[in-house]
């Protein structure tokens, strides 16, 4: 038998075939076990319309919606598993200091990612939603199609999950190298008008307090990031140490 240094290509394959499956089972469980509180879940997201009526457009958007919903879940739910199947599969191939970088980063992405989340579904979608609907009150029957709502609101939870991973990607790029915890301080004018700017293309509002909520992390979480940075040099520097040491003893 073949240890890890000594598989071949067909080795390889073979395993990654079974990872593969691995987590696409994973995925068939999670959703199908879903599919169970999905209605719920549904429920959990309209809140914020103040029970304004959700209408469909066809026989097929209820069902549709119902399973992209419940796909949605079990991939969410699965995710923690699926990573571990990634890492495992590329682990023989890391260094023992990738290993740990690995290890830390991964479960960080995940836990931020839901805290942006939690964030749009907490605070950014409640707040946004009675300005939204506030246009042209006086003229227009509000009514959603459930589709295209859902679809507006997954959309906010993918943006604020991807804006809540600034810290990891600041400690990431930190830590092979890029940029230095100085130069990311001297860049916090710039970041803050290009937040600012970000803010009101992916908002959906045009007010400035929607904005803010939007700017206001990004900019925490940014100098959140400058305090990981110096973390990142930290390591750096122990990681260069210990080169060094391995070199001399050579």
């Amino acid at each position: 038998m073949t240890t890890e240094n000594e598989m071949t290509l067909l080795d390889h394959i073979r395993e990654l075939r079974i990872r593969l499956f691995r987590s696409v089972t994973a995925i068939i469980v999670t959703t199908i076990v879903a599919m169970l509180v999905t209605d719920f879940v549904v429920a959990w997201l309209v809140k914020p319309l103040g029970g304004a009526p959700i209408i469909v457009l066809s026989p097929t958007e209820a069902p549709m919606t119902y399973f992209k919903i419940a796909l949605t879940l079990g991939f969410g739910a699965a995710l923690p598993y699926i990573l571990y199947q990634i890492y495992a599969f590329i682990k023989p191939g890391l260094f023992h200091n990738e290993r740990k970088t690995v290890i830390l980063v991964l479960p960080a992405v995940i836990i931020f990612f839901v805290l942006g989340a939690l964030f749009a579904l907490q605070v950014l979608v409640p707040l946004s939603m009675p300005v939204l609907m506030g246009f042209f009150g006086s003229v227009v029957t509000t009514q959603y199609s459930l589709e295209q709502y859902l679809s507006f609101v997954s959309m906010l939870l993918l943006w604020m999950g991807l804006i809540f991973q600034t810290p990891l990607l600041i400690y990431v790029i930190t830590l092979v190298g890029l940029v230095t915890p100085k130069q990311l301080k001297q860049a916090w004018r710039f970041v803050v008008l290009i937040a600012a700017v970000f803010a009101a293309i992916i908002t959906p509002t045009t007010d400035m307090f929607t904005m803010l909520l939007v700017t206001g992390p990004f900019v925490v979480l940014y100098f959140f990031g400058i305090l990981l940075a110096h973390v990142a040099m930290r390591q750096r520097a122990h990681r260069a140490a210990e080169a060094a040491a391995l070199l001399e003893a050579d």
